[in-house]
């Protein structure tokens, strides 16, 4: 486990989406609330691996929605980065 902060998380998604972070929650759908496509979900989740140094396989990605079910993939099977 990477003890992420959800909060930091979830300003992450806000800078690279630019909606609120009060507005994002573990619900937050990333198709339907964020109107992501898939090129957009793989470009979040190029920011996020860039900002917290983490990285994860993209076939664990390709079945997620939920802005919760992200953040719990990276906080549970993310792995840091190489320099």
């Amino acid at each position: 486990m990477n003890n992420l902060n959800f909060d930091e998380f979830k300003q992450a998604i806000s800078d690279y989406v630019g909606v609120d972070a009060s507005e994002i929650t573990r619900e937050t759908d990333v198709y339907d609330d964020l109107f992501l496509d898939s090129l957009g979900l793989f470009g979040l989740g190029s920011e996020i691996t860039e900002t917290f140094r983490l990285n994860i396989p993209l076939s664990l990605v390709a079945s997620i929605s939920k802005v919760g079910e992200i953040f719990d993939l990276l906080n549970e099977k993310g792995t840091p980065l190489e320099d």
